[in-house]
């Protein structure tokens, strides 16, 4: 290009920023003036030789009357849209106040716009005649017809860099524009990543329940401008009313609220001026408690009690206590409210917690649902895809991996596109990464995700969710909480430590529904599964589609086996064979390892590697660990069993499969070497059981030769199978029974008696009303003491018949309410032995309860499985029972 071209098509870049800023200005948009400013930061370098321009506001925020300097050429700018006299005034005032003469000696004022036609004001020329520096109205007040007029005196190679860089700037700002036009496509593209966690069943939007406490953090975070009148209601309840009531009546100072009322009622006008309100209230909750922590039983570290004014007296030693127990209330209460300040200005929320815990469930149904509700822009990055991408610009590279993303190469250049759209719509841009365990270059992805959070700390629109496995957390990405931004972390350590009874049913409902589980669990299976993800999943994968009926009991030894033969025969026909091989390999491993917590599976064969990453992508067998550092360990792929109790069964399920009619020495080995581990419990039962299964008299013999048989037996009678059960098991039950000095085991065994209500089953409650039936006055009053005792009452102070009377209290209010119908005979025969020491109100209540049951046929049976009772206590109340009229005369 030659000169006169050059300058046509700088005069044509310029007439179009031009156009932009007065348009933008027109409606109301400002914010364009500030991005102005560093706009013309290259053309100014040219045009007045300062190569060392720059924003001031990089050197000191709202740096005063100038937004341009060269420190080198002591020459500064102040861009403007407002070029009358008033501004120029302004400007040079400011200029003297704050003695910007000690480092510049001229300012031009730079109108994007056009200037006036002459500046005749008397008090401009006064502005002017006081500044310590030399001023020309004709000179240093400057438009764009300046600007093009100091243009067209450059050299040809000056007007190249000058087209160069408004080129490639405006070719930028056609890339916004037309990503903005794309921007649903774009964020469309990204968010179709969740459809992929739902194939691979990461996550299944039918079963997701939420705790509601981490739900309403979320909604804080990410939308601030909705959820900040939270903070207007929490700190508007705030109320010393009862406490300056207590101050009168000690004659104290009473109390006065001091937040800013009508600041608070005012909320921010906009996302801008959000942050600044939000400490603004922060500031108002502090000065509260120091005013009110001191009277509380919780006060920070050298902090001092509140001293009244007469501690002596005798109004404050009647009110001290309450006043204590208010202010502690009102504490806890402003501490809640002041989280909430505190989170609507974080910039990244981190969530860390054990596998199985709904992590990617969370995240998926957060942008699926409430981001797509409020319209939040969102881009969602699984981890394990940034493996694909070259190290220390994964997620850079993953962004720019979308057609519709503009062709960026450094990071900053989205962040900054991201935050005006935030600033667009008034609410933040929020970059979700889930999972970022699953990045194999840890170490390395270490430093590139602190670079990344603290690049999007700098952005006002733009925030960050992460997710991350806890151990992985705090073994490799720790760090991140010692770095500067710091404080703008907000983490959350457990998604489900508040869940709900209510939302643990309603999570049960959901995963039955989900896999079309037909039937229903209720007891001791429902308590399991309602409280054990892991456990959850496995059932519900094991009886996919099919009908279970109602399930009372659930043994785990069937139940792990049911599954891994249902997950391994879904296996390609090449791998089928080699699935469950490959697992025992892996438990072998371990056990000749003694480290049961991880396994180096890098010597593999290429067939066992690919069930292994089957199986860790799946994540309900086994899941991926950290690998050891070093250079023999680098490419590594180190795994362990994510559910503890499906490793101990594999393990066991190896050893007694290799046990012979002649031959169990490896498996009394290693249950010979094992006691003392935490594994020991998990192996010995899943061995001793699968023993029983499997019809293996060695392998059993062995398990029973253990010094802790009887205590093992008595903590997993309930997994082994009504089928299993024999002859033995009744004499050893009968033994446990006998046995009132074992307080804790006694209880385990009758407890699990009641439960077993199947006469077909030899274990059941008969069994247990046998026993009672059997003992005499002395031995009856011992058995009954030991149910009810506490085995930490060591001295007897704890009245044994008084936990009798509730138990009798319980089952009354459980008749009022009809709830008592589906309970078996042989459960009522145990009411009656056990009210038989109440005292006489409960013994009262219990013939009554049976008095107005005898209609029922399982109220009489139970009356005749007690009458050959030798305790005198049970014949006394089935006496009143049955003759209640000789009792009362």
């Amino acid at each position: 290009m030659n000169k006169d071209e050059y300058l046509g098509s700088i005069a044509k870049y310029i007439g179009r920023l031009i156009h932009e800023v007065r348009a933008l200005n027109a409606i109301g948009r400002f914010d364009i003036n500030s991005t102005t400013e560093d706009f013309l930061v290259p053309i100014l370098r040219v045009l007045f030789s300062c190569s060392d321009l720059k924003n001031q506001n990089e050197i000191q925020q709202n740096f005063p009357a100038v937004d341009l300097g060269c420190r080198q050429t002591r020459i500064s700018f102040q861009v403007t849209t407002d070029a009358s006299s008033e501004k120029v005034i302004k400007t040079l005032e400011k200029f003297k106040e704050h003695n910007l003469n000690d480092h510049f000696d001229s300012v031009y004022i730079l109108t994007v716009g056009t200037k006036q036609s002459s500046y005749t004001a008397k008090a401009l020329d006064d502005a002017i005649s006081s500044l310590p520096i030399s001023f020309s109205k004709s000179d240093n007040i400057i438009d764009f017809d300046d600007i093009l007029s100091r243009v067209g005196r450059l050299e040809t190679n000056e007007l190249e860099k000058i087209e160069s860089y408004l080129k490639s700037e405006f070719e930028k700002r056609d890339e916004h524009s037309r990503f903005r036009e794309n921007l649903q496509q774009f964020l469309e593209f990204s968010t179709q990543k969740i459809d992929v966690e739902k194939i691979s069943k990461k996550y299944i939007p039918a079963i997701f329940v939420e705790t509601h406490s981490t739900k309403e953090e979320m909604r804080t975070f990410a939308n601030p401008m909705f959820f900040y009148r939270k903070i207007q209601d929490a700190v508007s309840k705030l109320d010393y009313t009862h406490l300056n009531a207590l101050f009168r009546l000690a004659k104290e100072p009473e109390v006065a609220i001091g937040i800013d009322r009508e600041l608070l009622a005012s909320g921010p006008a906009n996302y801008e001026g959000l942050e600044g309100w939000s400490k603004a209230i922060s500031s108002d909750i502090d000065a509260e408690l120091t005013k009110i922590r001191p009277l509380s039983w919780h006060r920070q570290e050298g902090e001092l009690k509140h001293t009244p004014r007469d501690k002596e007296s005798a109004g404050w030693s009647i009110v001290r206590f309450r006043v204590e127990s208010v202010a502690t209330g009102l504490t806890y209460h402003l501490k809640d409210a002041q989280a909430l300040t505190y989170l609507v200005q974080k910039k990244i929320f981190l969530v860390t917690s054990m596998a199985g815990q709904g992590k990617t469930n969370f995240i998926c149904d957060l942008i699926e649902n409430q981001f797509s509700d409020f319209e939040i822009p969102c881009v969602f990055i699984p981890a394990r895809e940034l493996n694909s991408y070259p190290a220390r610009a994964r997620i850079l590279s993953f962004i720019s991996n979308n057609r519709y993303s503009p062709s960026f190469t450094k990071i900053h250049e989205y962040l900054k596109l991201f935050n005006e759209i935030g600033r667009d719509v008034g609410k933040p841009f929020v970059i979700a990464i889930d999972g970022i365990n699953e990045v194999k270059a840890l170490d390395e992805f270490n430093d590139e995700i602190k670079e990344f959070c603290g690049a999007v700390c700098q952005y006002d629109f733009v925030k960050v969710l992460i997710t991350c496995r806890s151990e992985f957390f705090d073994e490799k990405y720790a760090s991140i909480l010692n770095e500067p931004y710091r404080d703008q972390i907000h983490r959350v350590t457990d998604l489900r430590a508040k869940m709900s009874e209510a939302s643990k049913d309603r999570l049960l409902a959901s995963y039955l529904n989900h896999f079309k589980v037909y039937g229903s669990v209720k007891g001791r299976a429902e308590e399991f599964l309602k409280n054990d993800l892991l456990l959850l999943r496995i059932f519900c994968e094991r009886n996919e589609g099919q009908s279970i009926g109602n399930v009372a009991e659930i043994y785990k030894g069937d139940l792990f086996e049911d599954f891994l033969i249902r997950k391994f025969q879904a296996f390609p026909d090449p791998l089928k064979a080699r699935a469950f091989p490959t697992l025992t390999k892996i438990a072998s491993r371990m056990l000749e390892a003694d480290d049961y917590a991880k396994l180096s599976v890098g010597n593999f064969d290429a067939d066992e590697q690919l069930i292994v990453q089957r199986l860790v992508a799946d994540d309900v067998i086994l899941r991926q660990e950290i690998a050891e550092q070093g250079l023999t360990s680098l490419g590594d792929v180190v795994v362990s069993f994510t559910y503890d109790e499906l490793r101990d069964f594999v393990i066991a399920y190896n050893l007694i499969g290799g046990v012979t009619d002649s031959n169990a020495d490896a498996l009394e080995d290693v249950l010979s070497r094992l006691p003392g581990r935490p594994i020991y419990e998990g192996v010995y039962k899943y061995a001793y059981l699968l023993a029983r299964k499997t019809g293996k008299p060695l392998a059993v013999s062995v398990c029973e030769g253990a010094t802790d048989f009887a205590e093992h037996f008595s903590l997993n009678i309930h997994l082994l199978p009504p089928a299993a059960q024999n002859s033995d098991d009744v004499s050893r039950v009968e033994a446990m029974l006998a046995d009132t000095s074992n307080h804790a085991r006694l209880n385990r065994t009758a407890r699990f008696l009641l439960r077993r209500g199947n006469q077909a089953e030899l274990l059941n409650t008969a069994l247990l009303i046998k026993h009672m039936n059997s003992l005499g006055a002395e031995a009856h009053e011992a058995f009954i003491r030991t149910l009810f005792s506490d085995p930490r009452d060591y001295y007897g102070t704890r009245d044994w018949r008084q936990q009798v009377g509730k138990f009798v209290d319980d089952v009354w209010e459980a008749s009022a309410q009809d709830s008592l119908a589906s309970y078996r005979s042989e459960w009522i025969a145990f009411f009656l032995h056990a009210s038989s020491y109440a005292r006489w109100d409960g013994r009262e209540r219990a013939a009554d309860l049976f008095l107005n049951s005898l209609a029922k046929a399982h109220w009489r049976e139970a009356l005749e499985l007690a009458r050959n009772a030798g305790a005198e206590s049970v014949q006394s109340l089935l006496a009143e029972i049955e003759a209640p009229g000789e009792m009362e005369q």
